[in-house]
């Protein structure tokens, strides 16, 4: 006689390991917190070695970051 929670089970480990392998990219928020992973970030992806979405995000918060210490410059505050 066949386990009756077998096949729920067997569907559920599926669904939670095909979920471990997909990350979700870091935020641009979160790389306008954090510059120097964003510069190794778009360091790794001018070389190849990270495509996707994190590039873009990372690439976004330092045009941003790179937009406010210009204005600050600008301003006379550093």
């Amino acid at each position: 006689m066949e386990d009756p929670l077998k096949p729920p089970v067997i569907l559920l480990l599926a669904v939670c390991l095909s979920a471990c392998g997909q990350s979700e990219p870091r935020s641009v928020q979160y790389f306008e917190a954090n510059p120097d992973a964003a510069r190794e970030v778009a360091a790794n992806c001018r070389d190849g070695s990270i495509r996707g979405d994190e590039c873009r995000n990372a690439d976004i918060a330092l045009e941003v970051i790179e937009g406010r210490e210009r204005f600050a410059r600008f301003r006379g505050k550093k």
